[in-house]
């Protein structure tokens, strides 16, 4: 049991673990969800609802994109 919980450790430790967290797409999501939901509001608590979901797929999408082209420079 002691082994398995060390070795566990000594995985955590080489890899690069962010526990499955991509930041650019929360990033995205969150800032994209906050303008969407502020420009939606001019038309009311509806418009606020539709324009934060609509806003944090689109930064979602955004983050997307922004960590593919980080990727592909490191691989240049």
């Amino acid at each position: 049991m002691t082994q398995n919980k060390d070795r566990n450790r000594n995985r955590e430790s080489e890899s690069n673990n962010t526990n499955g967290i991509d930041t650019g797409e929360a990033v995205g999501t969150v800032g994209g969800g906050a303008m969407g939901a502020v420009v939606g509001s001019v038309l009311g608590p509806i418009g606020t609802a539709v324009g934060g979901i609509v806003g944090a797929a689109l930064g979602n999408k955004a983050g997307e994109t922004v960590e593919d082209n980080d990727e592909k420079h490191r691989e240049e």
